[in-house]
């Protein structure tokens, strides 16, 4: 992870920049527009790390899910799943692509923990992070029943 980063972008190839796969393949055709997604393994939302970024894309939900214009046409979301219910969650991707603008938008990167979101998208456009000061965290373990 660079210890400077300047731009979103330049945050998300970060973590996402060795995501590549055809338009022609099967993942490629899935969407109509590139995707890459962050599955955060270990770390909340509300860790300190997220703090400048916690809010993108917050505003693109409800353009999203009420078929609002969109007009960017690079899509940027960190943890949406905060501003959405089970089912918008479930059908967030799929309001998407039916969206009326749907052709504006070239790509979409998104940083999810929401196994319903995860769900979308096929192994090549995802990349599982975490961070070596993570291990140990959150990781479950053995829960041993009272005598």
């Amino acid at each position: 992870m660079p210890k400077k980063v300047s731009t979103m972008k330049d945050w998300f190839d970060s973590m996402l920049g060795d995501i590549t796969y055809s338009p022609d393949s099967k993942v490629g055709q899935l969407y109509p527009f590139f995707v890459r997604v962050a599955c955060i393994k270990r770390r909340p939302p509300r860790h300190e790390f997220f703090e400048f970024f916690r809010d993108v894309g917050m505003v693109m939900v409800d353009v999203v899910l009420n078929h609002k214009k969109i007009r960017d046409s690079h899509l940027h979301f960190v943890f949406p799943e905060r501003w959405m219910g089970i089912a918008e969650q479930q059908a967030f991707m799929w309001t998407l692509v039916k969206h009326p603008d749907v052709r504006k938008i070239k790509s979409l990167d998104l940083i999810t923990s929401s196994p319903m979101m995860i769900g979308d998208f096929m192994r090549e456009q995802i990349r599982i992070v975490t961070w070596p000061e993570d291990e140990g965290q959150y990781d479950g373990g053995t829960v041993k029943p009272s005598d």
